[in-house]
């Protein structure tokens, strides 16, 4: 049986032929018509219990772009987006198109979002060079955002989270993730996300004038009747997609429950692996993310290569990270990245999608172990057959090199 990594499923339009033909029959094809007005309420109340405001956009990078220009304003006061260097290309591209350079900082063993030790150093270095602040919250983990917040208050540098994979990752009391902060948090609805839609993005923000901002930016800056009274471009979500958005609505909670029972499965399954820290509450997912064993972090390619004879698909997010990847060693400046360099060689994403089965996830979880298990006994033969090699012998003389 073969199992992919992703297996799109965004809501059928195939089944929402009375809601197509309303639509057509509306003649409001985009432009925050009325279906998308009801889906930004909607989202607003099932993930943010009303709070604030959000705003469609056409897909999440477009939707970095708008937040960070808004939250720098027309005259950037520094040069550096601070982020992770253990993140989606699309972060460090919308910073570049801003007129910023990333500033790539190390992550945290446990939970791979941005290190706060780490960041902090770099705030003390470049304080005066950092224009925004752009954390990461990983793979729809909850970051601390009260520390992002007091980096706001305190220091006078604004922040926009990256929250691509987080719809649906909620605390404890069931606060969706970033309720109540006055920044902009931007999520994902691409197709490979737990809420996908294909393509699309939302910015939330508990300020609703910044979202008031954002949405006119993202219709040509209009401020006025057609008229540029701002920095701006063209994000807006089709009334389709925003239709699309309140069908996978209608059975996200079914959707967030058994992608979670499934990570749960696999944790379960595969103890030899490392997954990323758990917070209190609920995690949306959007695949599953682990570290292979130390001793067996160089030989990811030949594992994953096995897996795929065997039918089974997987991922290496992010590997490589950003600093790793030949245009942003070009354009981007970095701090120290030991444990970010450590977690990219070691990550595996292992399949998860919407219609997996538990008999799936123990096939997938019974090959990975038995090809570790093979990759190993064949490091320790290859091993002591290394060490009982004769040795050459050595003239006495030295070589150039080691008299130099």
């Amino acid at each position: 049986m073969k199992v992919p990594l992703f297996r799109p499923a965004p809501p059928r339009l195939s089944l929402a032929v009375p809601e197509l033909q309303s639509l057509e029959q509306s003649g409001v094809f985009s432009n925050f018509g009325p279906v998308n007005t009801r889906f930004e309420q909607e989202m607003l109340e099932r993930f943010f219990g009303g709070e604030g405001a959000c705003t469609t956009v056409c897909n999440a990078t477009i939707g970095l772009m708008l937040a960070i220009k808004e939250a720098v304003g027309e005259t950037a006061h520094g040069q550096f987006a601070l982020m992770p260097s253990f993140t989606f290309a699309a972060a460090a591209h919308a910073a570049l198109w801003c007129g910023l350079t990333p500033l790539l900082c190390d992550i945290h063993p446990a939970n791979w979002a941005a290190d706060p030790q780490a960041e902090s150093s770099l705030i003390t270095r470049y304080f005066e060079k950092i224009a925004v602040v752009v954390p990461y919250a990983t793979f729809g983990y909850p970051i601390h955002l009260e520390r992002y917040k007091k980096i706001a208050f305190r220091l006078g540098v604004p922040v926009v989270v990256d929250a691509a994979a987080s719809l649906g990752t909620a605390d404890a009391q069931g606060r969706g993730f970033g309720r109540g902060f006055t920044g902009s948090i931007v999520f994902s609805m691409h197709a490979t996300k737990s809420f996908a839609l294909g393509e699309g993005g939302l910015i939330y923000s508990a300020d609703p004038d910044r979202i008031a901002r954002l949405r006119a930016m993202s219709n040509f800056g209009f401020g006025g009747p057609r008229t540029a009274t701002m920095a701006g471009l063209n994000a807006k979500l089709s009334e389709t997609g925003a239709l699309l958005g309140r069908l996978r609505l209608a059975d996200y909670d079914r959707i967030l429950a058994h992608r979670a029972a499934l990570v749960d499965r696999y944790s379960q399954a595969l103890p030899e692996l490392e997954f990323q820290s758990r917070a209190p509450g609920v995690q949306a997912h959007q695949f599953v993310a682990a570290l292979l064993p130390p001793e067996l972090g160089a030989q990811r390619a030949a594992i994953r290569e096995e897996l795929a004879d065997r039918g089974i698909a997987t991922g290496t997010y992010f590997s490589p990270h950003l600093f790793e990847q030949p245009y942003f060693q070009r354009v981007c400046a970095t701090g120290p990245l030991a444990v970010c360099d450590d977690i990219s060689a070691r990550t595996i994403s292992l399949p998860l999608f919407d219609a997996m089965t538990y008999e799936q996830v123990d096939q997938v979880a019974e090959c990975l172990r038995s090809t570790m298990g093979v990759t190993k006994h064949r490091r320790k033969r290859e091993h002591s057959r290394d060490r009982h090699q004769p040795q050459p012998v050595s003239s006495g003389r030295g070589d150039a090199t080691s008299l130099m």
